[in-house]
């Protein structure tokens, strides 16, 4: 029996113990406690409990269940929840878009070794679980030194090879295609694939929407098959082919600034989760602040969240870090003003601390209030505390 026919009976079972079975409805037809009124009524029951077990049956070979129903297959499947809490939910399809050289994998190595940890991700919760990392384009010894530079920032004294899997193109076996995804995901078992990014898994992945309908169904397919959750790297449009682009910041309207992504437009929308990553104000080279933020289908907008790299003594990267307080502040004299502020204030107390004008003043406290620091209600302010 293939793993697909045991899930299959296994559905069936999950479905059989929280809707009536066959017998048990034909023991309606028998109970003491049913007196059809007449021979006429008895037949009309009898058939309408018929009517409601070839329901029952029909519904069982496709798969299709009630509300009840799906909370016991998702139980079954173990398909509730998430991985990264809020992230990356168990058993789902997501993409990561940003410009080359921000930062994006080192980012993801992380997320990836604390998944396989079970330490949290930038402070979110995660679930202990065999993370495969497929990476077209990073060397191997840049990879070897990034996750030792991860492992001293996340506190891990030796490495989960069990569970952190990492897979280089440059080593890859000769007659390795992607054709043999299944077949590696069958033999590894990972419950996170990380692809990074898509386009080395499938070179014509960005040409139409139907080669990206594709690979989504293809995934999805695995994911019913085997259990995993896919990540999907990507990158936006060449400089070139978005000088014109005028639209929104990242952490201003995510969706809108999902439009930079490259290629047909499916690979946003055949998503479960859609995660932007961009330079943070005042971020970049050679600091490498990052900013977070997307959304998810059914449940609404993601972040944002501000990220900081953090460096060691020797100016190398680590890793990453949440940022919080007046370090969402690029501007000094705003980060000061902010200290200075108390927990409550008024707009004038702002403009005395800060020192500025009416606008200027205004400006700052916009800016306090888009990184989700200070709350502005009726006629005061109030400082947002830290969790």
């Amino acid at each position: 029996m293939t793993t697909n026919q045991k899930e299959t009976a296994r559905s069936r079972q999950a479905v059989n113990k929280t809707s009536m079975s066959e017998s048990s409805i034909h023991a309606r037809v028998a109970s003491p406690d049913i007196t059809p009124e007449s021979k006429e009524g008895s037949v009309s029951f009898a058939a309408s409990v018929e009517a409601d077990a070839d329901r029952a049956r029909r519904r069982q070979k496709w798969n299709v269940y009630s509300p009840v129903e799906f909370k016991a297959r998702i139980t079954e499947l173990d398909s509730g929840g998430f991985l990264i809490d809020g992230l990356i939910p168990k058993r789902s399809l997501s993409i990561v878009v940003g410009d080359s050289g921000l930062g994006k994998s080192p980012l993801l190595y992380q997320a990836a070794m604390c998944v396989a940890h079970g330490i949290p991700f930038l402070g979110f919760p995660t679930v202990r679980a065999r993370v495969l990392y497929l990476d077209y384009e990073n060397g191997l010894q840049g990879v070897y030194g990034l996750t030792g530079q991860l492992a001293k920032h996340l506190g891990i004294g030796t490495i989960d090879h069990e569970n952190l899997l990492p897979w280089n193109f440059n080593d890859a076996p000769l007659d390795w295609s992607s054709s043999k995804l299944e077949e590696m995901i069958g033999d590894l078992r990972p419950e996170w694939v990380v692809i990074d990014p898509l386009g080395g898994f499938d070179l014509t992945i960005e040409a139409n929407p139907e080669n990206v309908t594709r690979n989504c169904q293809r995934f999805r397919r695995n994911a019913q098959e085997f259990g995993p959750s896919f990540t999907g790297v990507h990158h936006i449009r060449k400089p070139s082919d978005i000088a014109q682009y005028n639209g929104p910041k990242l952490e201003e309207d995510a969706m809108t600034w999902m439009l930079r992504a490259r290629g047909a437009r499916q690979l946003i929308n055949g998503s479960d989760v859609r995660l932007g990553i961009d330079a943070a104000e005042g971020g970049g080279a050679p600091n490498g602040n990052l900013v977070v933020a997307g959304f998810a289908r059914l449940s609404g907008s993601i972040g944002p969240l501000l990220v900081e790299r953090v460096f060691d003594d020797e100016g190398r990267p680590l890793g990453y870090r949440r940022m919080s307080g007046a370090t969402l502040l690029s501007n000094p004299a705003q980060k000061e003003a902010f200290q200075d502020l108390p927990d409550t204030f008024t707009f004038t107390q702002a403009k005395q601390v800060y020192g500025k004008a009416d606008q200027a003043t205004t400006d700052f406290l916009k800016k306090c209030q888009s990184v989700g620091i200070v709350r502005h209600d009726a006629r005061t302010y109030s400082k947002v505390k830290e969790s």
